[in-house]
């Protein structure tokens, strides 16, 4: 799905996107471990994907369409301590959790490609990093239950790293500051939300063996410019799922967002293949009720390698106001769901991944939704999908 791209217009020229993805390094983010940056000054990666997605609900199917994807990221390593970081990707610019998806059919439109990341990261010790721009979000997050992973928010980061001498076990710290900008609407005068997050986590690492735990704090200020800015009934001004309780007034949300986040992981290797379980719960403190949510992922192998397979299962709950829904995912779902998924994939040929996607899921009480959903039946989505490396 998609970053945290908010109302902004982009109006680079092609070349000028040409210029700033020369002077751009990609980051990989597991909340623990460095960018993987190469020795090289200038690298560049991608990916290149396609999908085919039906859903269907009570017998009949309900949707059908073919999807397909581009991410282009470059590197520039401007000094041993100094990295610049950039991706263009297709997608739609005005969606808050932004993916590469484009319909068949749709190439440039809705100002395709843009500028997904831009970044500098600076290290002036090596446990330190200090990152600003617009980049992905500095957190280890094992699942997807309070932020996306394809957000991509505008401010100041930083990340701390501390390892004992023979790296068998870490300790970090990761912030985040940014600042939302909205357009004002004419249901709210608001025309700012701020994200504040902090993570504390422990990476312990034996052989065969490793576990990753972490507790964070996020919150959201004026998060009702969110509700007026996806609500207007003029053209939205934001694309985003929106499944969070409205107050009385219909002028914003029923909670605030203060959300305590509690993630851990768990791997281990078991016939050679990595076994890896996955948690994460959260708490919305900002809500008097409608405020938990929990999902988890058991994933046995990796497509890393040729000829590489995986297969996994994965269950969530999440209340109503758990999290702020335009910022998270449970896939295909925001909050106010239950679900189950199944996934299964295989490296074929080198740069070429297979997966085959089915999920389950079930609003827990639409007729509290913004926009009531008439039926309560379970759906189902299927996805299938080709990934090519560039």
């Amino acid at each position: 799905m998609p970053g945290w791209v908010l109302v902004q217009r982009v109006t680079l020229s092609m070349w000028m996107k040409g210029f700033l993805l020369c002077v751009c390094i990609t980051g990989t983010w597991d909340g623990v471990a460095q960018s993987n940056i190469t020795a090289d000054r200038q690298t560049w990666s991608g990916t290149v994907r396609m999908r085919w997605e039906g859903d269907f609900q009570n017998g009949a199917r309900a949707r059908n369409v073919l999807l397909y994807g581009l991410r282009l990221d470059t590197t520039l390593r401007a000094s041993a301590r100094i990295d610049l970081v950039g991706r263009l990707m297709t997608g739609n610019p005005r969606a808050i959790v932004t993916s590469e998806w484009v319909k068949a059919g749709d190439f440039l439109m809705n100002k395709n490609p843009h500028i997904s990341w831009l970044y500098a990261q600076v290290r002036p010790v090596p446990s330190v990093t200090l990152i600003g721009g617009k980049f992905p979000m500095p957190f280890f997050k094992p699942t997807q239950v309070v932020l996306d992973p394809d957000l991509s928010p505008e401010g100041l980061a930083q990340r701390i790293l501390v390892q004992n001498a023979n790296k068998s076990a870490a300790f970090g710290l990761n912030f985040a500051e940014i600042l939302i900008n909205q357009a004002s609407s004419r249901t709210r005068d608001v025309s700012h939300t701020y994200f504040i997050g902090a993570q504390a986590l422990g990476r312990f690492t034996q052989p065969n063996r490793s576990q990753t735990i972490a507790v964070a704090l996020y919150a959201f200020g004026q998060a009702d410019s969110i509700y007026s800015a996806q609500n207007l009934k003029s053209t939205r001004l934001i694309v985003a799922p929106n499944s969070n309780r409205a107050n009385a007034g219909k002028t914003g949300f029923l909670s605030n967002f203060r959300m305590i986040n509690v993630s851990a992981r768990y791997t281990q290797t078991v016939y050679k293949k990595p076994l890896t379980f996955n948690v994460d719960y959260v708490i919305n403190t900002g809500a008097s009720d409608k405020r938990h949510g929990i999902t988890g992922v058991v994933t046995y192998g990796s497509t890393g390698p040729v000829d590489g397979t995986r297969a996994g299962i994965q269950a969530f709950h999440m209340d109503q106001d758990a999290t702020l829904a335009a910022f998270s995912n449970i896939d295909y779902a925001q909050t106010n769901t239950n679900g189950i998924g199944f996934f299964v994939g295989c490296h074929l040929i080198e740069n070429l991944i297979v997966d085959l996607i089915v999920y389950l899921r079930k609003y827990d009480s639409p007729g509290t939704l913004i926009s009531p959903v008439t039926n309560n039946a379970w759906r189902t989505r299927g996805r299938f999908m080709l990934t090519f490396r560039m």
